[in-house]
């Protein structure tokens, strides 16, 4: 079952909303997050620590978000988890 949720932030004082939703398996859980059109994944690296990664690298090059939205991103949603 994948439960949905919104996520709310500020980015260069601009409030954001970001659709996600959780995906679990047996032994770890992702972040599937849909941002300009570009389906992000966030999920734990070997440190416990958040990454992101887009689904389709290949897809959209021109309409990539940027690296500090992403950054913002991911500080919420470790800021939440903890």
């Amino acid at each position: 079952m994948t439960e949905t949720f919104t996520l709310n932030f500020l980015y260069n004082g601009i409030p954001q909303e970001v659709s996600c939703s959780l995906r679990t398996s047996a032994y770890t859980y992702q972040f599937l997050c849909s941002i300009q059109e570009t389906e992000i994944i966030l999920e734990k690296d070997d440190e416990g620590n958040l990454r992101a990664r887009e689904v389709d690298p290949f897809s959209n090059k021109s309409k990539k978000p940027e690296p500090g939205f992403i950054r913002a991103l991911i500080d919420e949603m470790e800021r939440i988890l903890q």
